[in-house]
C-alpha cells in the first residue's frame, strides 16, 4: 500500500519510508525480536543504520531507472527494512528517564501495549481474546518489530540471513517470530484482499509541509495534515501535541530549556503503529453472503443478489465504486463516482451506503452525524495465506477433512495517537452500533466486527420498501495478535544506537 505525501524534503530525510509513503513490492515479513543484551542490541541498530537497511521517505524507485538504483542501493543479499520499538524495548535499551516519563503522559496506550487493553479498548473478546494469541504476541516476547520488504519470498530469506549475521545480532535472542505476506496478485492497480475486497482504496493524502493556506484537510478528499500520523507537526486542527517549550516562539516569553529542546528532536518525524494479524474466515463470510441473497433474490440472479448483499456490507461494489442510492438490487452500479475523493452528502440516510456499512464506519469523512475528530491512520500491510479458491455452498460429496489453510491480513495501522486514532476506531467505530439517526441496527462492523449470530441485526434502508434486516452475523475475523510498536526517526534510532554513558562499546563481531 502507498500513499502521496507533500511534506518538505528535510522532514522526508529523517521519517521511515514506510510511515508516509509505503513500498510496492510484493513480499513482506514481520520480525519480532526479544532482547536479550542492551550492548549488542545498540550494535545491531547501528548496523542498520550504517550499513544502508533503513530508508528515508524521500527515496523514490518508481520513476525511469528507479529498478536499477534499487539494485544497486540494496545489493549483497540486503532489502529495505522499516523498524519499530515497543516500550519493553526502549526500557531494555536504556532510553533515559525523561523521554520515558514523557511516553508514560502522551502515549499511555503505547506504554501499556496491546495486550493489556485489547478487550476493553479494541472489542477482542471471545476467540479473538489476548489469552489466545499467538505465542509471538504475549507479553514480554516482542521488544523490536523489523519490517522487510521484497519481491519475492527467496529474497526475503537471503535477507534475514544477512541480519541473523550482522554485527549486534546475538543481542536479541536466537528465535526471531516470522509473518510472511504477500500480495494475491501482481498487477498493482488490481491488488485484492481476502474477502475479494480491492486494496488501496481510501488512503490519506498528507498535505504539504509546513502548512499554508492554499490547502486545508477536507475529509471529503481524505486529505490530512501529517500530524495526524507523525509526531512534531500540526494535526487537522492546527495543534502540534508534540510541539514542547523548546520549540515555541520566543515571543511567548517562556524559557527555552535545551532538555526540552533534546527531547523535542528525539520524537520529531517518528510514528506509532499497531501490528494487527487477523485471520479472515472466507468461506463463512461467502456463505453468509450467500445465504442472506437467497432470501431476497426474488425475480434476480443469485449472482445479482449476492452482489447486492456484498456491497451493502462494504459499502462498495466489488469494482471499488461506492454504492449510490440509485443503485438497486438487480441492477448494474450506476453512474461513476470517485473511488476516493467522495462524502455522503448524497446519502445522508443510508439508501446507498448503510450506516453500518464497513467503509462508513471506518472512514465517515464529512458525514454531518460524525462528531468533528475524524481520526484517520495510515493503513500499511499486506495480505496472508492463499487466495480463496473453493466454492461457498461445495456438495457434501466433494467435502474434505483437511484443515483449510489460514489467511488474513498483516496490518499496519500508523497513527499520531493510538488511543484517538486507532483504538477509537476499532474499539467504538467498528464494535458499536452505527451512527446514523435512520439506523434501525445494532450489528457491529460486518467485516472485523465482533458479532454475535444470535443478538446482532444488519440493518440495510430500502427507501419506499421495506428495509432489509440480516440477521446471523458471525465473527468473520479473528485476532491472532496486535502489537504497538513507536517507529522512530532515522536520527532518534541512531542516538537509540549510541552506548549509555556507563557502557564501553560492544565488540566487534556478531
Amino acid at each position: 500500500m502507498s500513499t502521496s505525501t507533500g511534506q518538505s524534503a528535510g522532514a522526508r530525510a529523517n521519517i521511515q519510508k514506510l510511515i508516509t509513503s509505503g513500498f510496492r513490492f510484493e513480499h513482506s515479513r514481520h520480525l519480532m525480536l526479544t532482547l536479550r543484551e542492551p550492548v549488542q542490541a545498540k550494535q545491531f541498530l547501528a548496523a542498520l543504520a550504517q550499513d544502508g537497511w533503513l530508508v528515508p521517505a524521500h527515496e523514490d524507485w518508481s520513476g525511469p531507472g528507479g529498478p536499477e538504483r534499487l539494485a544497486q542501493r540494496f545489493a549483497d543479499g540486503r532489502c529495505p527494512l522499516s523498524l519499530g520499538i515497543t516500550f519493553s524495548g526502549l526500557l531494555g535499551l536504556g532510553l533515559d528517564a525523561r523521554k520515558l516519563d514523557l511516553l508514560r503522559a502522551k502515549a499511555p496506550a503505547f506504554v501499556q501495549g496491546a495486550h493489556g487493553r485489547a478487550q476493553t479498548c479494541l472489542g477482542d473478546t471471545g476467540d479473538s481474546q489476548p489469552a489466545l494469541w499467538e505465542a509471538s504476541f504475549q507479553p514480554a516476547k516482542a521488544d523490536l518489530l523489523l519490517v522487510l520488504h521484497a519481491s519475492s519470498a527467496a529474497q526475503l530469506e537471503q535477507a534475514q540471513q544477512q541480519l541473523a549475521n550482522l554485527r549486534g545480532s546475538t543481542g536479541w535472542h536466537g528465535h526471531w517470530a516470522a509473518h510472511d505476506g504477500a500480495h494475491l496478485g501482481t498487477d498493482p492497480q488490481q491488488r485484492r484482499l481476502h474477502f475479494n475486497l480491492l486494496d488501496g482504496l481510501s488512503q490519506p493524502v498528507i498535505l504539504p509541509e509546513p502548512p499554508g493556506s492554499a490547502e486545508r484537510p477536507d475529509n471529503s478528499r481524505n486529505t490530512h495534515r501529517l500530524g495526524e500520523f507523525v509526531l512534531g507537526y500540526q494535526d487537522n486542527a492546527g495543534v502540534n501535541p508534540w510541539r514542547l517549550a523548546a520549540e515555541r516562539p520566543a515571543a511567548s516569553g517562556l524559557p527555552i530549556a535545551q532538555q526540552s529542546a533534546e527531547l523535542a528532536a528525539f520524537f520529531k518525524d517518528s510514528s506509532f503503529a499497531a501490528f494487527r494479524k487477523i485471520a479472515q474466515d472466507e468461506s463463512a463470510f461467502g456463505e453468509f453472503v450467500q445465504r442472506q441473497a437467497q432470501a431476497i433474490q426474488g425475480r434476480f440472479s443469485l449472482a445479482q443478489a449476492q452482489a447486492f448483499v456484498r456491497a451493502k456490507l462494504v459499502g462498495r461494489w466489488a469494482d471499488g465504486q461506492v454504492v449510490q442510492p440509485a443503485d438497486a438490487l438487480g441492477a448494474q452500479p450506476g453512474a461513476a463516482v470517485a473511488r476516493e475523493h467522495f462524502d455522503y452528502s448524497q446519502d445522508q440516510a443510508g439508501l446507498g451506503c448503510p450506516f453500518g456499512a464497513h467503509i462508513r464506519r471506518m472512514n465517515p469523512r464529512d458525514d454531518p452525524v460524525v462528531p468533528f475528530r475524524r481520526r484517520p491512520i495510515l493503513r500499511r500491510g499486506m495480505p496472508y495465506g492463499p487466495r480463496f479458491e473453493g466454492s461457498y455452498c461445495a456438495p457434501a460429496s466433494t467435502a474434505t477433512d483437511l484443515p483449510a489453510p489460514e489467511r488474513g491480513l498483516l496490518g499496519l495501522f500508523f497513527c499520531a495517537n493510538l488511543e484517538q486514532q486507532f483504538e477509537h476506531l476499532l474499539g467504538q467505530w467498528a464494535n458499536d452500533t452505527p451512527m446514523g439517526p435512520d439506523n434501525r441496527g445494532n450489528a457491529r462492523d460486518p467485516l472485523i466486527g465482533n458479532n454475535l449470530p444470535d443478538h446482532h441485526t444488519y440493518h440495510i434502508p430500502m427507501g419506499q420498501d421495506s428495509a432489509l434486516q440480516l440477521r446471523g452475523l458471525l465473527p468473520f475475523v479473528k485476532t491472532k495478535g496486535t502489537l504497538y510498536a513507536w517507529f522512530p526517526g532515522l536520527s532518534a534510532i541512531a542516538q537509540l544506537a549510541q552506548p549509555a554513558p556507563n557502557q564501553a562499546p560492544a565488540a566487534t563481531g556478531p
